[in-house]
């Protein structure tokens, strides 16, 4: 080893930022295990959580996003260019040989920083269509590691664009499914339909699914996993109406990996890392994409799995019966059908990368000369 290696990791705000960056940094101390690794994150409760008790040093900066609305405009300068002083303060001190973003306006201060003293600069960006700060930050990056071929022509670069998929957390993998079942209480001759919106929850998904409940009961051999959200978890309880049989209600798992290995059906939104974790399972989809992002990169998620037979989409109308009747043409068929979703299943792990996290953490480690 030529010297010491040190990475420092920027981003955060979401567990679509912070888990993708995590599971990079456990392949970089892989590989080499004397590296030290900090992160600079916002100050979100959920970066927090993630960081505080993790093995990594960990700042937190009160970083936001920038707003069109004229009047918020002189605040989010005053935080940006103390941000950016604190950046260059931090990077001073780590003396990282590589900054690697992990999306969102957490990210921009301490990246451009290292981009202004020449430093390799990395952007990870699993969405389709780029965010504000990576678009940004791509101009000038050494490498953006894509998770779809169509995110290159949203970019202008001015180094190398790899799509090379969205890290996942090693965790998710080699889960055996009767440990799965046995551990979330689940019947282990029945088939599941998972239900997740992720760890905030979706009320037009979940609501859509309560609507089904009588009609789901009577396809025999199946069972719900239902993941409400944290937040949602009594509205859900309370529209569902009491216990039902082979219905299983729950806020939200830790361990998604079993989720995903007792699952033989999921409905979802189609968030990055969602897409991103199915596709590398090989677990085939009903996807709702959230409706109101204004670029509508949800539905581009779902459409690129759809179009490659991993997934059915369904759009979320919002209205939860219109809804109910939507998921249910597609379900009707699908829990129905062996076949299709074992189709589906082979088209989704076609499209997957499993070992994202590895190839991301081998070529920022080869960039900077530290090849182990």
């Amino acid at each position: 080893m030529a010297q010491e290696l040190r990475i420092l990791f920027a981003g955060g705000g979401t567990g679509g930022h912070l888990y993708p960056g995590l599971a990079v940094a456990r392949q970089v101390t892989a590989m080499v295990p004397e590296a030290h690794i900090a992160f600079v994150a916002t100050r979100k409760a959920i970066d927090r959580r993630l960081l505080e008790s993790g093995p990594y040093a960990a700042r937190f900066e009160d970083t936001r996003g920038f707003s069109s609305r004229p009047w918020h405009w002189p605040g989010f300068a005053i935080r940006l260019i103390t941000s950016m002083r604190r950046a260059r303060a931090y990077l001073a001190e780590f003396r990282p040989q590589a900054v690697v973003g992990l999306g969102g306006y957490g990210s921009y201060p301490a990246v451009r920083e290292a981009q202004k003293l020449h430093l390799p600069t990395f952007v990870l960006n699993p969405d389709l269509i780029p965010g504000r700060a990576n678009r940004w930050l791509a101009a000038r990056a050494t490498v953006v590691f894509c998770q779809f071929p169509e995110t290159v022509g949203h970019l202008r670069c001015g180094g190398r664009v790899e799509v090379l998929g969205c890290p996942l957390r090693e965790e998710l993998f080699g889960v055996r499914r009767d440990e799965a079942v046995s551990v979330l209480g689940l019947d282990p001759e029945r088939k599941t339909l998972a239900v997740t919106g992720a760890s905030s929850g979706a009320r037009s998904v979940n609501m859509a699914v309560v609507r089904l409940a009588d009609r789901l009961a009577q396809l025999s051999g199946w069972q719900v996993l239902h993941l409400t959200g944290r937040d949602l978890f009594e509205e859900v309880r309370r529209a569902l109406g009491g216990d039902r049989p082979n219905y299983h209600l729950l806020d939200y798992v830790d361990d998604m990996g079993r989720v995903y290995a007792a699952a033989d059906l999921a409905i979802a939104r189609a968030g990055a890392g969602t897409v991103a974790e199915i596709t590398a399972l090989g677990l085939p989809s009903v996807l709702m994409p959230y409706p109101f992002h204004r670029d509508r990169h949800q539905e581009r998620h779902a459409r690129a799995l759809a179009d490659g037979g991993a997934a059915v989409m369904v759009l979320d109308q919002v209205d939860a019966e219109r809804n109910a009747e939507a998921l249910w043409d597609v379900l009707s068929e699908l829990m129905t059908d062996n076949d299709r979703r074992a189709r589906m299943a082979d088209a989704a792990r076609r499209l997957g990368h499993p070992a994202a996290a590895r190839s991301v953490a081998a070529a920022v480690i080869s960039a900077v000369g530290q090849i182990p």
